[in-house]
């Protein structure tokens, strides 16, 4: 059985995973949108990033945190949500900053 996880709740968590950011990065964060979306079973993922990175500017950047996966593997403990929610942030953020997937899993994201 899934926990009930209101959109507002699992908002606040990615709140507080971009609050307990280095500030460097939160303001980079804050420049990208951060998109919650219940299509996370369809991509088999926690999270997405989408754009070109940092260092260029020709596609819209965006970082999509999928609740619907979050929630099912994770939702039983609320302190381990909010921890995959975090790591989930870190790991989408590591791609705009330009770590391939292989970079991003070698700094434990």
């Amino acid at each position: 059985m899934e926990a009930r996880i209101t959109d507002e709740e699992f908002e606040e968590l990615i709140i507080r995973a971009i609050d307990r950011l280095p500030e460097q990065f939160r303001e980079i964060i804050n420049q990208i949108p951060v998109v919650i979306s219940d299509q996370g079973r369809e991509r088999h993922a926690y999270g997405l990033y989408q754009g070109d990175g940092i260092a260029r500017d020709n596609y819209p950047d965006r970082i999509i945190i999928f609740k619907d996966t979050l929630v099912r593997d994770f939702g039983h403990d609320p302190a381990l949500l909010a921890a995959q929610v975090e790591r989930t942030v870190r790991h989408e953020l590591g791609h705009h900053l330009g770590y391939d997937e292989g970079g991003v899993r070698g700094l434990g994201l």
